[in-house]
Formats: structure tokens, sequence, C-alpha cells
């Protein structure tokens, strides 16, 4: 045999083996319940019913490197259709706390970072759908604010059946339509 014909079989023989390689790694990694190539893992929260739909939050976390988790508030209508409500809290969610009811609304806490810039929020989702955020100066502000119930808000911003009327990053409007305060 001339050493040609000798290359490509070894060639062969080395494409074979990295081949069976690469399925068995996969299987293993299936297996054990994981991947080889790690992606995004979402979880889901359990869900909760309020005012005749199912609400849940959702967690993210990158599995190709260190960073953070994001969290989203979900909402499904009763024929099953996902929205995510829009609380127009600005940045990414690192955590989220709640839900806290009171008097016929919903109240979360919510740890917000937007360029290395770490925010506390909390947001009120009332009986009409109405939605409405106020920012907090520190972490124990907001727990203290939700611990005792009287949370200050910012008149209603988005209804929760159209969550997606205010994009993220614009600042939340009153029913008179001029810009919310924020503290």
């Amino acid at each position: 045999m001339s050493s040609y014909v000798q290359l490509v079989l070894g060639l062969r023989s080395l494409a074979i083996k990295i081949v069976v390689f690469v399925v068995l790694a996969g299987l293993f990694a299936w297996f054990i319940g994981g991947s080889i190539f790690p992606g995004s893992q979402v979880v889901n929260s359990p869900a909760f019913e309020w005012q005749g739909a199912k609400w849940h939050a959702q967690v993210t976390g990158n599995g190709r490197g260190p960073s953070a988790v994001q969290w989203r508030l979900i909402r499904v209508d009763a024929k099953g259709d996902e929205t995510v409500a829009d609380l127009s809290v600005a940045g990414i969610w690192r955590n989220l706390q709640g839900p806290l009811m009171q008097s016929g609304s919903m109240l979360f806490g919510i740890e917000s970072e937007q360029k290395n810039i770490t925010t506390w929020w909390s947001a009120q989702i009332d009986a009409q759908g109405r939605i409405a955020t106020h920012q907090w100066n520190n972490q124990q502000e907001l727990f203290t604010a939700l611990g005792s119930s009287t949370v200050a808000v910012t008149p209603a911003v988005t209804p929760a059946g159209n969550p997606a009327g205010n994009p993220a990053g614009n600042p939340a409007v009153t029913p008179a339509g001029t810009p919310a305060e924020k503290k």
C-alpha cells in the first residue's frame, strides 16, 4: 500500500473515533442531566393564581459564564398565553421578593442592576391591573416598606393585561401623561 492510502485510512479511523467519542460524551452528559455545551437554564417558580390569571416568576441563568441570574414576572391568562409583566424597572432584575398580597393588590420587591449600579424597587399591581413602582434608597428601606405593607408607589403605569405598553427604559407615566416622580 502506498503511504497516501495509509494516511487516508488513518485519518478515517481518527474521524470515526472522534465521532464515537463525541456521541458517547453527549449521551453521558444527557444521562447525568447536563449538556456538553451548557446554555441558559430557565426555572419557573411555582405559579399562584390572582385576579383570574396565573402568575409565576421565571429565573434564567447562563451556564457559560459567571454572570448573575435574571428574573422576570410572567402572567399566564386563561387561554395559556404568557406575557411578561412590564413593571418599568430598568436594568436586569437580580432578585425578586414576593408576592405579598394586600388589600386586593400584589406587591413585589425587586433588586435591579443597570451599568453596575444596584437599585431597589417596590412594584404594586392593583385589582384593576394598574402597575405602580417606587425606587428606594437602599435594601433596608425596601424591606421595611414591604414588611409594614405601606409601600408608597408612583401612580398607575401599565395595565397588567397589556404589559408591553411601556417599553423598558422609558420613564413611568402617570394617567395624566406626566413623567412619574422617582425618589
